[in-house]
């Protein structure tokens, strides 16, 4: 399996990077620090050799031009993947399919509410199918993601009062 560079965490002033094996040497991670550092976003840019990352110090919302910036040295940094990103998309999906359709069903269908019960009744027609054993898509993993995506599709937004 190849090795790949990997975007392995952000925030909106700083993004850490894993570079592949392949780059991990000190010419390359100093090329590439030095690339990151000319662009006018970038604020400051920390190597580590032997951990084999670079944390880069940006303005906000300069995450895009700093892939493209190592897609021009010719590094293509993948975002690392998980159940946390999973959830983000699927969230993200659910919310703007909702604002797009809930007008056309006068809100009568909730998918806020559907998504977690869809995933539920998946997880238990798994354990109803499969009873505990562990292969495919597991009972317990969409119960999992019914749970994380009811709790992330219904908290509560900041400026909503809390309903009693």
């Amino acid at each position: 399996m190849a090795e790949h560079t990997k975007i392995v965490s952000s925030t909106p002033k700083r993004t850490r990077i894993r570079v592949s094996r392949k780059r991990r040497n000190p010419e390359e991670m100093a090329r590439l620090a030095e690339a990151l550092r000319a662009s006018p976003k970038v604020s400051q840019v920390e190597t580590n050799l032997y951990a084999g990352t670079l944390i880069v110090h940006h303005q906000p919302k300069a995450l895009a031009d700093i892939k493209a910036e190592l897609k021009d040295l010719g590094v293509i940094a993948l975002a690392a993947t998980g159940i946390e990103t999973s959830a983000l998309s699927l969230s993200d999906a659910v919310l703007d399919l909702e604002k797009q359709v809930g007008p056309l069903l006068a809100n009568i269908l909730d998918l806020k509410l559907l998504v977690p019960l869809g995933f539920g009744a998946l997880a238990a027609l798994q354990l109803a199918r499969r009873g505990l054993e562990i292969g495919g898509a597991p009972w317990y993993l969409l119960a999992y993601f019914a749970y994380e995506s009811f709790v992330r599709l219904n908290k509560p937004e900041e400026n909503q009062p809390v309903r009693c």
